[in-house]
């Protein structure tokens, strides 16, 4: 699976100086007019048969030895892309150190193209290769390819052979009515960042693929990809669109019994999920949740946001918890999705994983 979107969308090779190994793409440092497409060896049926989704947000997807496999093969329905886009090209230079017995001190220079989104937690460590249409763009739309071919009878049939609605498809093999979240988390810029994140999406946009908001007779449409902007966020440019394709991470700290009910409506037209911080939300008294569970007093006020939201029709999302000590952290995990939270935030996702056993 290495073909691009459409031949149209970007004129890229696989090949890199004549090499079409993976381990050559991955040491390509930027200094191309075009960034090789990063193969991969994954399916949806290898991934995802006999996983069953589970309400698990992979937060940091990227850190990951395979970034959104990891996810998918465990059934998380939530992933987290950071990205970045700089309005001009520019080089990194560094100076490694390598320890073979006799130290040596080689230069490295990488190149940041201005026509690439790149994605990773801090711009010190970003690397050419690792775009937005390599990790996650370019293999989720070839696994949604996959999972919605088409049908025809052989000879002189009437109609489609397909039995079932035509709606579309999502990527898990047990359950294709199971939407995906994928988050980008605007580390850069929100409008050039949002200008030139938009091109990326026009594959899924004229496949059907996405969920959608038409403001001209204020409907939602459900697909089975479900795009959400959190940091930096572009809130103008959404403002002004007639369909939005993209949503923005809504305020959860907002949905409480005192806020203004316009203010709800009409983030419940610009979010499918309200995210916040534990801090944030729990207050004068986060420094005890650190060491200790949550009081019944915190889970009362956490289900008290979660229970707004929903009445908006939103999902909701807690992150900014503790990483560690793990009994500690899965305590709270359990206790915020018993609390009525939809995407649980977290890193090691096989442990997460684990909290959900199949019975």
């Amino acid at each position: 699976m290495i073909n691009v979107y459409k031949p149209s969308l970007h004129s890229r090779d696989v090949s890199y100086n004549n090499d079409s190994s993976t381990e050559s793409i991955l040491q390509y440092n930027g200094n191309s007019s075009s960034t090789p497409i990063l193969p991969f060896n994954y399916t949806i049926e290898g991934l995802t048969r006999d996983v069953y989704p589970k309400p698990l947000h992979s937060h940091n997807d990227y850190w990951r030895k395979h970034p959104l496999f990891d996810a998918l093969s465990v059934g998380a329905i939530s992933i987290e892309s950071d990205i970045w886009h700089f309005p001009q090209t520019y080089t990194l230079q560094r100076t490694t150190t390598e320890s073979t017995g006799v130290t040596t001190t080689p230069n490295e220079t990488l190149y940041f193209n201005s026509g690439e989104v790149y994605v990773g937690h801090n711009q010190v460590f970003l690397h050419p290769i690792n775009t937005l249409f390599n990790l996650y763009l370019n293999p989720l739309y070839q696994f949604f390819q996959y999972a919605n071919p088409s049908f025809e009878f052989v000879g002189d049939g009437e109609g489609s052979p397909f039995i079932g609605d035509q709606s579309k498809h999502g990527i898990f093999y047990n359950d294709p009515e199971q939407q995906v979240y994928l988050w980008f988390d605007f580390k850069t810029e929100p409008n050039g960042t949002y200008d030139a994140l938009k091109p990326l999406l026009q594959p899924f946009i004229d496949d059907g693929l996405l969920t959608y908001y038409n403001t001209t007779d204020d409907s939602l449409h459900e697909g089975p990809l479900v795009l959400t902007i959190t940091g930096n966020l572009p809130i103008e440019k959404v403002k002004e669109e007639t369909v939005r394709y993209t949503f923005l991470d809504g305020p959860l700290s907002h949905f409480n019994s005192s806020a203004s009910v316009d203010e709800l409506q009409e983030w419940s037209k610009f979010s499918r999920v309200a995210s916040g911080s534990i801090q944030g939300l729990v207050g004068d008294s986060y420094n005890s949740t650190i060491r200790n569970e949550f009081t019944d007093e915190q889970k009362a006020n956490l289900k008290g946001y979660f229970d707004k939201a929903h009445e908006y029709n939103l999902k909701t999302r807690i992150w900014g918890d503790i990483t560690w000590p793990w009994n500690l952290v899965d305590s709270h995990l359990l206790d915020l999705y018993q609390a009525g939270t939809d995407l649980l935030n977290v890193d090691d996702l096989k442990r997460a994983s684990n909290l959900f056993p199949i019975t």
